[in-house]
């Protein structure tokens, strides 16, 4: 069995990135008043025009492409929650991969921040790739790395993330993470759970019916 995970808002919550890039640009800038103000602008509004805002705000001369480059590109300060920590070191029985968008440098500091690659067999960052999902082609790739095999995909993220590996007959998780951006979606996987540590009851079943067939 290939245990496949998915990243942000699954193997730690996603929140955590945005408050380390937040407070890398309000140490760049000089001022911890500049981070309480784009957060509650996010917490308010969402991602898409916090630095905009920002920059008005308080007349900032900043460019505000400096400001994405910090924040996309900063070394974050983030660690896995000790569910994950449980959940992947339970995952080291089974062969392992990662699957997640995202500007491939981007994802590559959070994996390293994170440590993943102690658990991690094989990792695709699909930008990299130059492809997203839910295309095949990053499922395709594990099929093609750990061939005739019995496929898990955990994720999230239903509006993208299940499409490609249910079309593939990959047993399919849904972590429905309550920090997360998706919360309110409808499930679209073949298993759905509030809790990480769910997860590992799932797997213990999915790889018991193998041994059974």
């Amino acid at each position: 069995m290939v245990v496949v995970f998915d990243l942000d808002d699954t193997l730690y919550d996603e929140i955590e990135f945005v408050k380390s890039g937040f407070k890398e640009i309000s140490a760049y800038l000089g001022s911890e008043s500049y981070y309480f103000f784009m957060m509650e602008e996010f917490e308010k509004n969402g991602s898409g025009k916090v630095f905009d805002k920002l920059l008005k705000e308080y007349e900032l001369p900043t460019p505000l492409e400096k400001l994405i480059e910090i924040y996309r590109f900063h070394k974050p300060k983030i660690t896995l929650p000790n569910e994950t920590q449980a959940l992947l070191q339970f995952t080291q029985k089974y062969k392992t991969a990662l699957i997640s968008d995202g500007h491939y440098i981007t994802q590559q500091n959070k994996f390293d921040a994170l440590g993943l690659a102690h658990y991690i067999d094989y990792p695709i960052f699909t930008d990299f790739h130059h492809t997203f999902k839910p295309q095949l082609k990053p499922f395709e790739m594990v099929m093609k790395q750990y061939t005739d095999e019995t496929y898990v995909y955990i994720s999230d993220n239903p509006k993208k993330d299940f499409i490609a590996p249910n079309q593939l007959a990959w047993k399919t998780i849904r972590f429905k993470n309550s920090a997360g951006i998706y919360k309110n979606f409808k499930n679209n996987a073949l298993y759905e759970v509030t809790n990480r540590k769910d997860i590992k009851n799932i797997l213990e079943k999915l790889a018991t019916a193998l041994k059974n067939n």
